[in-house]
């Protein structure tokens, strides 16, 4: 009887332990959820939103250096009899031109961040500065595909009595696919790069706007 009560409390001991445990791992696997994978998430798309902005910035000085394109290449600005600024007009085929080789050179600078890889260890995620550095290494990969969109803006800025600084930018938006199988959500980096600027003395028409996009 009494060799009967001890492999009871034995069972029940061990019943208790195997509870226990699948506890704790059901518990690690809740907390990896919901803490980790958003921790992850959200430090996968900080740091590929500025190798994005650096591949971009990258692309526009190189397809800028390869042009050559001053402010004369790119817009005329058209005087009036009175010598008043009548307008500013764009060279669609240098404008045309120079967008189509920043889409192409930023697709080209993206394409080299394909499979790049994130380590992160487990005790950066927790939240806690104890575990910095601690635990094991967690490894995301990325593909960092992308579609990109470009626009020329001209930017108008007071400089002085009668006269304006115009500034020619190039507007990028690239849309980046971090993953393919949708695990992480599109990245959408959009920045702006000057690339050429003159000062331009007479008085401008009021109606002419602060910012113009082509």
């Amino acid at each position: 009887m009494l060799n009967v009560e001890r492999r009871f409390k034995k069972r029940i001991k061990a019943g208790r332990i195997i509870t226990i445990a699948i506890m704790l791992v059901l518990f690690v696997l809740a907390y990896i959820e919901f803490k980790i994978e958003p921790s992850i998430m959200d430090l996968t798309e900080i740091k590929a939103q500025t190798l994005a902005t650096e591949a971009i910035n990258t692309a526009v000085n190189n397809a800028l250096e390869r042009s050559k394109f001053t402010y004369a290449d790119l817009a005329d600005i058209n005087y009036t009899s009175d010598n008043s600024v009548g307008s500013i007009s764009i060279n669609t085929v240098n404008v045309n031109k120079f967008k189509a080789d920043v889409s192409l050179e930023t697709q080209n600078q993206l394409e080299k961040l394909q499979h790049r890889e994130f380590n992160y260890y487990l005790g950066d995620l927790t939240g806690f500065e104890l575990f910095d550095g601690m635990g094991p290494s967690l490894v995301v990969q990325l593909n960092f595909s992308s579609s990109v969109e470009t626009e020329m803006k001209n930017k108008m800025e007071s400089a002085g009595i009668n006269q304006t600084q115009s500034t020619l930018e190039i507007c990028v938006c690239a849309e980046i696919f971090l993953t393919s199988d949708e695990e992480y959500p599109n990245v959408v980096v959009k920045t702006s790069v000057p690339v050429a600027q003159t000062l331009i003395v007479g008085d401008l028409p009021d109606y002419y706007p602060v910012q113009r996009y082509w």
